[in-house]
């Protein structure tokens, strides 16, 4: 080529460039950039949640990146539907608050003075974040109540149905998970779940697959309220159950871990090939906690199944008549197809974010 072709060649070969590095860095269509630095479309997670068209039936993709967003409570409305969060990182994009339940609070709710920048639905709970859209997913997120152990201080709360989360870490110590709404389906896969009271709670369907359940110790895993009505309540599958050192109450270290409590109605938890630390209760469920009948109702399913650990020998559990060893045929009946499939056979392994 002559010098003056290289030249026209030359710019046209970085024009291509530039575009081509344009087009990639530009987010999709039915996609909003979170950024707390400005480089994105949003500083706001709940801005972002704002913008999407209500009762929208294509998927909407909020990109979180990297940041510790602690300013805000947030809300997915119940018209805000098939949202995802998709974080840069697990352990970088953080979603946190600290509101807390107390009495003589504002709203019952504590600090009074962050409490108060709150109302309606955002402060029904002191959950960081409520999920009231159905279709809601999330991967590589951390979700945290920073409060400590001073009450009820929820990490997230969940009233919608046909949930996924993928590779998240849900932070608390008192509730940091409610499955808010009997009937409602969520599906955790590879998360880490932290708490030491009750941690896991209410009513709904949570199907918990290879996830780690780490426990400070002197406390209860689950407390479940499943309707009578409702074959499933919370399934643990191929679980890692571990013990939390340096508790931020330090009488908790070296206590004994609860697998859970009856908190009301007719709880049913399933531990399925779970591996269970050595600081699990003997006794599994050593408390019926005011519920009279939970020691002797058939309707109370705290079922196990070849699980492995220390913790995992069932020769001293609590002698209640709805605990017990699933038979290998009953076993089959706890695959996530079967649980979640609900009337409409949702399969949340068939869905991608």
């Amino acid at each position: 080529m002559k010098p003056l072709e290289n030249f026209f060649f030359l710019i046209l070969l970085l024009l291509s460039l530039n575009l081509t590095s344009l087009y990639a860095s530009t987010p999709k269509e039915n996609t909003i950039v979170v950024a707390l630095d400005g480089t994105g479309n949003f500083k706001s997670i709940q801005e972002a949640i704002n913008s999407v068209t209500p009762n929208k039936e294509e998927r909407t993709i909020i990109y979180i990146k990297n940041g510790l967003y602690q300013t805000e409570k947030i809300i997915i409305a119940e018209d805000k539907k098939n949202i995802s969060f998709k974080g840069e990182s697990r352990e970088k994009t953080i979603i946190s608050y600290h509101i807390y339940d107390c009495k003589g609070g504002l709203n019952n709710k504590c600090p009074a003075e962050d409490a108060a920048k709150w109302f309606g639905q955002a402060i029904r709970t002191s959950a960081t974040i409520t999920v009231q859209g159905n279709g809601f997913r999330a991967e590589n997120i951390t979700f945290q109540n920073t409060a400590g152990p001073v009450g009820q201080a929820l990490a997230i709360t969940i009233h919608s149905d046909k949930n996924i989360f993928l590779n998240c870490s849900f932070l608390g110590y008192q509730d940091t998970i409610l499955l808010g709404k009997d009937g409602t389906r969520t599906y955790f896969k590879n998360c880490l779940v932290l708490g030491r009271t009750d941690y896991i709670f209410g009513g709904g369907i949570g199907y918990f697959d290879s996830c780690e359940i780490r426990s400070y110790g002197g406390g209860w895993i689950t407390a479940p309220s499943t309707p009578k009505t409702q074959n499933y309540g919370y399934i643990f599958y191929k679980c890692k159950l571990t013990y939390a050192p340096n508790s931020p109450q330090k009488k908790d270290d070296n206590q004994l871990i609860s697998l859970g409590r009856p908190w009301h109605n007719y709880p049913k938890v399933a531990w399925i090939k779970c591996d269970m630390s050595d600081k699990i209760d003997p006794k599994g469920w050593p408390t019926t906690w005011n519920m009279d009948y939970a020691s002797t109702s058939k309707d109370l399913h705290l079922y196990e199944y070849k699980n492995t650990g220390k913790g995992a020998n069932m020769t001293n559990r609590a002698k209640w008549v709805g605990i017990r060893e699933l038979t290998n045929q009953e076993s089959g009946l706890y695959s996530v197809e079967n649980v979640l499939k609900g009337n409409d056979n949702w399969n949340p392994k068939n869905r991608k974010i």
